[in-house]
């Protein structure tokens, strides 16, 4: 989901429900070396008459290379070499619906087909 239609998306579901939060968030990943910017993700939170609903947006380079560093030595982890695009992205939408607890439940395929 590129940007232009991330934008139409807000704008459909701002015109149906009301929209709580709208925001963008880096992604960070520990390393060895400290805390990584791999991307980010915008956040949106819609009331519906099913409840709260948050959409996320994951937007992260993409990668070209994976190299594998293995050791033979005992007690020694391998470790993984990423190697990313600086031009090209990839997106990832995930759907979340706040439950009576204030959780937030990932809604995959399977949840979904009761709603629709």
């Amino acid at each position: 989901m590129n940007d232009e239609h991330w934008e139409n998306l807000k704008i459909n579901l701002g015109k149906k429900f009301e929209v709580v939060e709208d925001e963008t968030e880096d992604l960070l990943v520990d390393t060895p070396e400290g805390a990584v910017k791999q991307g980010e993700q915008n956040v949106l939170v819609v009331r519906t008459p099913l409840g709260k609903i948050k959409l996320v947006r994951e937007i992260r380079p993409k990668i070209l290379e994976k190299k594998y560093h293995y050791t033979h030595r005992q007690g020694a982890a391998a470790q993984t070499e990423y190697k990313f695009s600086d031009t090209e992205k990839t997106y990832k939408l995930r759907l979340f619906k706040q439950d009576e607890l204030g959780d937030w439940e990932e809604l995959n395929e399977e949840s979904l087909q009761g709603v629709v």
